[in-house]
């Protein structure tokens, strides 16, 4: 039996094809067509799930999606007639076209998988199904953030072994995650893309406008935040940003924040500190008023690691579990194992890896090598590519590592990476400036072996998904503090043998020529383009950065 979930309806478009009893495959359509945010029916994600297990659309028992276009559609229009005074008429045409589209892209889904069934589901019900299922609690409190979808912000369930429970919604515009993509655009960022620069911007920062910030929500009844409308603009989805009345009540003109990189940093960490401030508010009341110990989250505003540590360190739950492709792609996990329990097979589905795309035997990467005429090597073994690789990377070099299946999500986990030693003394210039070319504000993962890291860091579960921060430990090398921030935190990703072995053994490696058996992590892409997918990606990529080597499937190739 096959199910599949697919995110159609906005930025971020994916497919996830589910069996009976495990995640067959899952990609964004962003990495195959290699449009950053790519949205539209993924037709090209549908058919490389559909491959990886040699089906077709007619194997498929029932296809779901994770939005309810004719009911989002009633609830904007009643939304825009309840606030009329302060919606624009370009925000009242934008809203118009946008559900003019998804009314045809419901006929264009049922004329290209009519043969299939298909099924529409409320948005922040796949959010949270996405976590609780993936999760390993038997019961858990379950909380969803992010802009708005079916016209919600977030949602509240309980979930008690294989059912979810709705406590409370969180009606738009009572929205965190429209704050967050308000600040986004106030600090001169693209809001819905940028968001991440601002969780970077912000550890540099002082949280001097939190009090500024409280004033824009107040509490209703049940404990939920309610956002005072004379802070909002306009409503329109072209239109994110704060009023007036926000940047009076911050004392600050657009020019000043444009202008002063410290004022900046600094609403960056105002904006996050509220933010952290709300949401542990929310699930501690619900916590108590629930009496339960664990805690599922997703959505977009969870793909926020200072969020997620926080819960982790400063809330009452003993265990707290991230979905790790927690924004809209994500949807499509829920929405799949969601159409699975429709058709009566149980609906938890343990999520132990993220190497879900597509992956490329020998014979195809030595295809495009030799169509490329590129000079390559062919170690004999993988000890002797390890070797080489790690060889490489002792002597400060760079590294790009391609191999196993594309990661599904946006974090590099193993498979797509660029790789660097911790110990080299230009590291960060080498990566951020003649590499990746962006800011000096990214920080960088720490990839280290799971039974090794509680050495070094002290570190969450979530740190497999490279989904939360640790902190370094007295025990970590010298060397590594001069890259953690805020009183020693840092990004971290374990990985266990079982998931990764390759890279599992090449962290080894190095570390029998390092001080550790820790490599610097960061995503195998250049210049915002989505994480590369197939080889001849790689390639390109390689040869258009100051990358020294590439190793590639079984074979390495050096500039």
């Amino acid at each position: 039996m096959l199910t599949l979930g697919i995110w159609a309806f906005g930025r971020d478009s994916s497919a996830v094809l589910v069996d009976d009893t495990s995640i067959v495959a899952a990609i964004e359509e962003e990495k195959l067509s290699r449009s950053t945010g790519m949205g539209g029916i993924p037709r090209m994600a549908i058919s490389r799930c559909l491959e990886q297990r040699n089906a077709k659309i007619t194997d498929v028992q029932l296809a779901a999606f994770p939005r309810r276009p004719a009911l989002s559609a009633l609830r904007e229009a009643g939304f825009r007639l309840r606030n009329v005074f302060s919606g624009s008429r370009a925000a009242w045409a934008h809203a118009l076209g946008r559900n003019f589209r998804e009314v045809a892209q419901v006929r264009q889904i049922r004329r290209l998988y009519g043969a299939t069934s298909f099924v529409f589901l409320d948005h922040h019900l796949c959010h949270a199904a996405s976590a609780y299922f993936t999760s390993p609690f038997e019961r858990a409190l379950v909380l969803t953030l992010d802009e708005r979808g079916d016209m919600r912000s977030g949602s509240l369930y309980l979930g008690e072994g294989d059912e979810l429970r709705l406590l409370r919604p969180l009606r738009f515009p009572n929205s965190l995650g429209w704050f967050y993509s308000c600040v986004t655009e106030l600090l001169g960022f693209r809001a819905r893309r940028d968001e991440h620069k601002v969780q970077w911007l912000s550890k540099d920062g002082r949280p001097e406008f939190v009090s500024a910030f409280r004033k824009l929500f107040h509490w209703d009844s049940d404990g939920l935040p309610v956002l005072n409308t004379r802070y909002l603009r306009s409503c329109g989805e072209e239109d994110t940003a704060f009023s007036e009345a926000v940047l009076r009540d911050l004392r600050l003109g657009s020019r000043v924040i444009a202008s002063d990189p410290e004022m900046r940093a600094s609403l960056a960490r105002s904006a996050r500190d509220f933010i952290e401030e709300i949401v542990l508010t929310i699930a501690e009341r619900y916590r108590k008023r629930h009496s339960v110990d664990c805690l599922c989250v997703a959505g977009g505003l969870f793909l926020n690691v200072f969020l997620v540590r926080a819960l982790e360190t400063r809330s009452s739950f003993k265990q707290v579990y991230v979905q790790p492709v927690a924004g809209n792609s994500g949807t499509a996990v829920g929405a799949a194992l969601l159409a699975r329990k429709r058709l009566g097979r149980p609906a938890r589905q343990p999520l132990d890896h993220l190497y879900l795309g597509p992956g490329f035997s020998s014979g195809e990467i030595k295809a495009v090598l030799d169509n490329c005429k590129i000079i390559y090597r062919y170690p004999s073994g993988d000890e002797q590519l390890l070797a080489e690789a790690a060889q490489v990377l002792s002597r400060d070099k760079i590294v790009a590592w391609f191999h196993g299946r594309t990661e599904f999500g946006h974090r590099a986990l193993g498979n797509r990476s660029i790789l660097a030693s911790p110990f080299s003394e230009y590291v960060i210039e080498n990566v951020n400036h003649y590499i990746k070319h962006r800011e000096d504000f990214h920080p960088f993962a720490f990839s280290v072996p799971g039974e090794v890291a509680s050495r070094f860091f002290d570190c969450s579960a979530n740190c497999r998904f490279m989904a939360s921060l640790g902190r370094l430990k007295p025990e970590a090398p010298p060397g590594l503090e001069r890259f953690s921030f805020e009183d020693g935190q840092v990004r971290v990703h374990t990985v266990g043998r079982d998931a990764n072995p390759r890279f599992w053994r090449l962290l080894h490696k190095f570390g029998e020529r390092a001080a550790a058996p820790v490599l610097f992590n960061t995503s195998f892409n250049l210049f915002g383009e989505p994480l590369v997918s197939d080889p001849r990606e790689a390639i390109r990529s390689f040869y258009c950065a100051g990358i020294d080597a590439l190793a590639i499937g079984d074979f390495f190739i050096v500039k």
